[in-house]
């Protein structure tokens, strides 16, 4: 078994990397006085599209997308950060169900929400690609302000795999960290080795909105 799974990471190491778009954050703004009530969108692109992700998302290894978006307001000499929210979605796939799942975490851990199972792996990518309204409200004073978005993409660990699984057999109430069972020690060693050849510990996203005064 650790044969295999060392010539099939020797594999994906070795393929061409084909020409695609560039992972991005995109954020859309409606008009400045409505910031003030919503807040704005914010959407990754092509961040889990690749033939690459796939193949590791099939071959048991999850996907961990953590977002972050600050309000920023901006200074004559140094700009100011006002608030911040932040959240995870992490992506699984199912090989007894072969479906692929999305599972949304809000704060610490205790908002769990299911973004739904799908058969196929565009199916998935269009979930999360699609755009977020993101709870963050611009302050009604007449300053200026800008949103800054922080996207962080990594293979998830041990423990955080650990808790999805037990999500998805519908234990709902948040795992204990280090108390569940994620596997054998052949399991664990193989994953790690997985992560280290693939380089896919983390990715980093960034991205600022324009520059918006609520009058």
């Amino acid at each position: 078994m650790v044969r295999r799974a060392l010539v099939f990471a020797a594999l994906v190491l070795a393929q061409p990397v084909s020409a695609q778009r560039q992972p991005r954050l995109e954020f859309t703004l409606p008009e400045a006085a409505v910031l003030a009530k919503e807040g704005p969108q914010v959407r990754a692109l092509d961040v889990v599209s690749d033939g690459e992700t796939q193949n590791l998302l099939e071959s048991g290894f999850p996907a961990r997308l953590h977002f972050r978006v600050e309000l920023w307001s901006a200074g004559r000499v140094f700009d100011a950060h006002r608030r911040s929210v932040e959240w995870d979605l992490f992506i699984y796939y199912d090989a007894l169900g072969k479906r692929y799942r999305v599972v949304r975490v809000e704060g610490d851990g205790d908002r769990v929400t299911s973004a739904g199972q799908f058969t196929t792996f565009a199916e998935m990518v269009r979930e999360v690609e699609r755009p977020m309204r993101v709870a963050l409200r611009a302050n009604t004073q007449r300053s200026r302000q800008y949103y800054i978005g922080v996207l962080d993409v990594e293979s998830m660990s041990l423990t955080d795999l650990d808790e999805v699984e037990r999500w998805l057999r519908g234990e709902l109430q948040p795992a204990v960290r280090g108390d569940g069972n994620p596997g054998t020690a052949l399991g664990r060693g193989i994953r790690r080795v997985f992560v280290r050849l693939l380089g896919a510990e983390r990715r980093n996203l960034q991205a600022r909105s324009r520059t918006f005064v609520v009058r």
